[in-house]
């Protein structure tokens, strides 16, 4: 299957406008060249997450009925897209519009993905159910492999948690940045995912928000390293699959080093 240019945005419930809280409740993701849109919403029964976080009576019924509207809304819109031979007006970014509302969505966000419909599942585990507080912490602990390794080299308080971009525009964190008078990132990424299409939509999800931060001309892709832990050369599928991502990652101009190689993370840290 081709990798297909995804757009996508995160549905909030914000009954209260005034504080500016909100809850994630869904994911909407369309895919720019097929045309197709696919979605994951929080079921209207489901409301203890809500209730919790609002604590007020009230949030139960409201979002009950809203998640109906947004619900039927959506559908109706992919059901026309899935019939309609084609249209010249963009159905997707006339749904995620900016509008005063109970509910509203996120800044769009593009990544690259295989098949829509596992894409939405995951991205809804991830913003909704928040699956990565259950992953394992791989990269947690390459984090502290790279956070040793600056401090055994005198660079450790040169390098420190920080965000890339600006909040109203486009913004990524990222666990090591340097910022004087030349900017330098180092991202810990790892490809042990059990499938080819997991490791290469983790691989395509960090090099679209590199991307968008070239876009928006807040640094160079030379100025990130990825620091990478590979699937074993025995694992023929994976490894395949992690020299496609590879590949397309350093063609964009961002550095790859394997994390066991610590000092080509050194000179890029110190350069």
């Amino acid at each position: 299957m081709n990798k297909q240019i995804c757009k996508y945005s995160i549905i909030r419930f914000q009954p209260y406008p005034e504080t500016e809280e909100f809850a994630n409740i869904g994911i909407v993701l369309y895919a720019t060249a097929s045309k197709r849109l696919e979605f994951r919403l929080l079921d209207g029964k489901h409301h203890a997450r809500i209730t919790r976080f609002f604590d007020h009576p009230m949030c139960k019924d409201v979002f009950v009925q809203t998640s109906k509207i947004i619900r039927a809304e959506i559908e109706r819109i992919k059901k026309f897209l899935d019939e309609a031979a084609s249209t010249d007006v963009d159905l997707y970014a006339e749904l995620t519009r900016c509008r005063e509302d109970i509910i509203r969505f996120s800044d769009s966000r593009v990544l690259f993905c295989i098949d829509p419909v596992a894409t939405v599942d995951k991205l809804f585990e991830h913003y909704i159910h928040r699956s990565f507080i259950h992953e394992p912490v791989h990269e947690e602990k390459m984090k502290k492999q790279v956070r040793d390794l600056l401090n055994h080299c005198n660079l450790g308080e040169k390098y420190k948690e920080g965000a890339i971009g600006e909040a109203d525009k486009y913004e990524v964190k990222f666990p090591f940045v340097y910022k004087n008078t030349k900017q330098s990132v180092i991202k810990p990424i790892h490809f042990k995912q059990d499938k080819p299409s997991q490791l290469i939509d983790h691989g395509l999800s960090w090099l679209a928000k590199v991307q968008q931060l070239e876009k928006y001309r807040f640094i160079r892709p030379d100025e990130i390293l990825f620091a990478y832990d590979a699937p074993d050369e025995s694992q023929s599928n994976l490894f395949a699959a992690f020299n496609d991502i590879k590949g397309q990652i350093e063609k964009e101009g961002i550095v790859m080093a394997d994390i066991k190689r610590k000092d080509d993370i050194v000179k890029f840290a110190s350069s």
